[in-house]
């Protein structure tokens, strides 16, 4: 059975939905997302544009201006919830994982 849509985030859909907290242009996601990660993640402009797309059809996200060519995009109340869960999940997996290598937490 094939997996529903947006049931868990890519880190690059992640971190997408989360520069988009504050209102800003494609292009601005393109710096944001490795500015925040230190490189550790990168979007390509094709795929950058194509989650744009998605999002706005799921409700994540709202367009707030065209100028041009220029979009910039902004989360819905949708957008917020969904990467909420999204983050909720990433806890409950890094309990698991100190659970079971009985680390503390903090370490």
């Amino acid at each position: 059975m094939p997996r529903a849509k947006f049931q868990t985030l890519t880190e690059q859909m992640f971190y997408i939905l989360l520069c988009l907290k504050e209102e800003c242009y494609g292009m601005d996601i393109l710096d944001r997302v490795p500015a925040m990660t230190e490189n550790r993640v990168r979007v390509g402009s094709g795929t950058l544009y194509n989650l744009l797309e998605q999002f706005l059809d799921a409700g994540f996200i709202r367009e707030t201006k065209i100028e041009g060519r220029r979009r910039s995009y902004i989360l819905t109340e949708k957008g917020r919830e969904m990467l909420k869960r999204e983050y909720d999940r990433i806890i409950a997996q890094a309990a698991d994982y100190r659970l079971i290598f009985g680390e503390e937490e903090g370490l």
